[in-house]
């Protein structure tokens, strides 16, 4: 073929895969050369093909690469272009009439504008300096002071380990004394190791035959008196900070080092100790502060409004959204709130439902919390830049939780009536591979077989017939007779038929192959999979068709909300394994 012919021929080849698959397949090396707009969101947004590229190839999709389809890549498209979506559609969203979710914004973010108001108004308010701090911890040994303990090293020699570790022939074969002997010398050559300056937990790491500590360079932790059985406690409460002791039990040579020895009592002021010192200080400044500012807060006159109409009624029997009462005119005490103290009042006043006046009490007491949370809002605190941001994003959660919600529908199942046309649809999806299951008996002349076949039809069990009259070795017969589950291509078609027309259960008559006469006993009988048991195959499907729907309905009131269009080619697009593109 001429070089012309060969050019020719290549650029009618890529004509025609350019029309067979639609859009050439876009590659790494090329992807910034489509700049074309696959997707734009009214005006103020747009997708260049590049960037949709960018984004599948950053994410996780075909972790083995290849080659995502058009398809594959408009739906990639469709998710992301959701995910985005519904931050927007969430600013049109009215919190207000979704009760349940604005009741747990609402909640969310009082918690942290109370927070501000502790940190603010009585945390931030108190202080303490260092004479103070070191006075405090002097005058309070009850809250301060310590049991002796100390910070423990341990390393265990143990003749278990040495009389099954690598060196286990030579040890056995020494008398008893002379193995304590080489125990007590292995464990004086570790200490030898420490002694010489070689650090603690590197010796325990490479030797100790503690499973607990060894590991971990022989860390016990701090430990009071009485924690550990004798001589390993004395011996330890024996030493000073940095000593080091052995001693040999039951269980082997033990190697203990004290890093640090706390004497029963407080311990000496240290960096530690002042900062345990200020911070209980701290608190319990602010307590007292916090109960007086509550406590002023309290004490101010308050207008409270009660719902009369309705609040001597059985809080569980009112819509839970209905108010209860409002508190200065600012905030509203609803009945759901009311059900919060409900159960508790009861049973402290032993009543099977509450007063009106207990209701009142209720309500003086929820109101409590709202005092405090209108008290910030005078000072401003809900202004102030981390307060404010808490507020937008709460907001914008719960506001996007409620676009979100009919992106899925979780508690879908399909109906009855779905699932048995679904499976009447596709019965021949559920035919049974291997429809029969039969065993027979193969004789030389028909007489005989019906001899067999009278035998069995009387009662005897057709295996033993099988076994006793099968021809051919006897250690072979059962399974000769036996064939289980066949198809018609598994068996002659003479044996097929008369097994096709002999009821389950029962036996036919001598039937006649190439091999001899049968006689045969028809097992079961099942030319498809039952509905109850052909539904875990096809279940899964009709979930993502469903999801699929809903999604898709999902997607589209938000493209005709939000204005969406596609104005350019989406091409398909090559995408390396994902871990090469995480490199």
């Amino acid at each position: 073929m001429s070089q012309i012919k060969r050019l020719c021929f290549a650029a009618l080849f890529a004509t025609l895969l350019w029309v067979a698959c639609g859009s050439p397949v876009i590659y790494r090396g090329d992807a910034g050369d489509h700049t074309h707009v696959v997707a734009r969101v009214d005006t103020f947004y747009e997708v260049t093909m590049a960037q949709l590229y960018d984004s599948i190839y950053a994410s996780k999709t075909l972790p083995h690469g290849g080659v995502l389809s058009t398809h594959d890549v408009k739906l990639f498209l469709d998710s992301m272009l959701c995910d985005s979506l519904a931050g927007l559609a969430a600013r049109n969203v009215r919190l207000g009439d979704y009760y349940q979710d604005h009741r747990m914004y609402r909640l969310r973010y009082q918690k942290a504008l109370l927070q501000t108001f502790l940190d603010e108004m009585i945390y931030g308010r108190v202080t303490a300096d260092s004479a103070e701090i070191h006075d405090f911890y002097l005058s309070r040994p009850d809250l301060f002071s310590v049991d002796e303990q100390v910070l423990l090293y341990h390393i265990l020699v143990s003749p278990v380990n040495l009389k099954h570790g690598p060196d286990s022939a030579y040890y056995w074969s020494l008398s008893s004394e002379e193995f304590d002997t080489a125990l007590e010398d292995y464990a004086l050559r570790l200490r030898n190791l420490i002694d010489i300056g070689i650090p603690f937990d590197e010796v325990a790491r490479d030797y100790s035959h503690d499973t607990y500590t060894g590991q971990g360079g022989g860390f016990v932790g701090w430990t009071k008196k009485g924690v550990y059985f004798p001589p390993f406690d004395s011996v330890a409460f024996s030493l000073n900070a940095g000593e080091i002791a052995q001693y040999v039990d039951k269980d082997g040579w033990h190697i203990i080092l004290v890093a640090e020895h706390v004497d029963e009592g407080l311990p000496p002021f240290g960096p530690n100790q002042h900062e345990a010192s200020r911070q209980t200080l701290l608190t319990i400044k602010a307590n007292t502060y916090g109960r007086k500012v509550v406590d002023s807060l309290m004490a101010e006159p308050r207008d409270i409004v009660y719902n009369e109409a309705i609040l001597d009624t059985n809080v569980y029997l009112v819509d839970k959204h209905v108010w209860a009462a409002s508190v200065n005119g600012a905030d509203t005490i609803d009945f759901n709130e009311m059900r919060i103290l409900e159960e508790d009042y009861r049973r402290e006043n032993k009543v099977s439902n509450t007063t009106l006046e207990m209701k009142k009490q209720m309500i003086g007491k929820l109101a409590e919390r709202y005092i405090i949370l209108q008290s910030a809002r005078k000072s401003k605190l809900d202004t102030l830049p981390q307060v404010a941001a808490t507020e937008a994003r709460l907001r914008h959660t719960y506001s996007r939780m409620i676009v979100e919600r009919d992106r899925r529908d979780p508690s879908w199942s399909p109906p009855e009536s779905l699932v048995r046309a679904y499976y009447n649809e596709h019965l021949d999806e559920f035919k049974v591979e291997k429809p029969m299951r039969i065993q027979h008996i193969l004789v030389e002349d028909s007489t005989f077989g019906e001899f067999l076949r009278d035998q069995a039809m009387a009662g005897v069990d057709f295996m033993e017939l099988a076994l006793k009259h099968y021809p051919g070795d006897s250690s072979i017969r059962e399974a000769l007779a036996n064939l289980g589950d066949v198809a018609q291509t598994d068996v002659p078609p003479e044996l097929w038929t008369g097994a096709m027309i002999t009821p389950v259960g029962e036996i036919s008559h001598p039937v006649k192959t190439t091999y001899g006469y049968h006689i045969i006993k028809v097992l079961r009988r099942q030319d498809i999979i039952d509905l109850e048991r052909a539904k875990p195959r096809f279940l899964p499907l009709l979930h993502r068709q469903h999801a699929l729907k809903v999604f898709t309905k999902y997607r589209d009131r938000l493209y005709d909300d939000l204005n969406v269009s596609f104005p350019g080619r989406i091409h398909p697009v090559h995408l390396e394994p994902l871990e090469r593109r995480t490199k």
